[in-house]
């Protein structure tokens, strides 16, 4: 799983609609792809990224970015070239994603996170 797939993702139970993201990571198996950068790319996701995901993200994979995102300018190369770095190179290969409202543990295997709920999980949803 990319960082950029990580950015976008939410815990999928119905409870935490609107507060289950950003998802914690938990990496057992991580590599870093060499991938080209693409400065358009980088620049028009830019926007859309959940700051607060990056920062735990940069913190705990060691890759420092500068997170005062008014100082920067979309036009600050070495800056969008760590930002793809992060969002498109590193990829989680095993862990986990908990979510920060109901704890609930998504598996990360083979790079694909599961985030399909148990069927217990989809019985008392429906309950609800």
């Amino acid at each position: 799983m990319k960082i950029l797939t990580h950015n976008m993702m939410a815990c999928t139970k119905k409870q935490c609609m609107g507060k289950g993201f950003p998802l914690k990571v938990e990496s057992t198996e991580q590599i870093v792809l060499e991938q080209e950068f693409n400065y358009e790319f980088t620049k028009n996701i830019y926007p859309k990224l959940d700051w607060l995901g990056i920062a735990e993200i940069s913190i705990k994979f060691n890759i420092p970015i500068q997170l005062d995102t008014t100082k920067h300018s979309l036009e600050d190369e070495e800056f969008l070239k760590t930002l793809h770095n992060l969002l498109c190179n590193l990829k989680v290969i095993t862990g986990s994603l908990t979510c920060p409202n109901c704890q609930r543990v998504y598996p990360i295997d083979k790079g694909i996170p599961n985030m399909l709920l148990r069927e217990d999980e989809i019985y008392q949803e429906i309950k609800e």
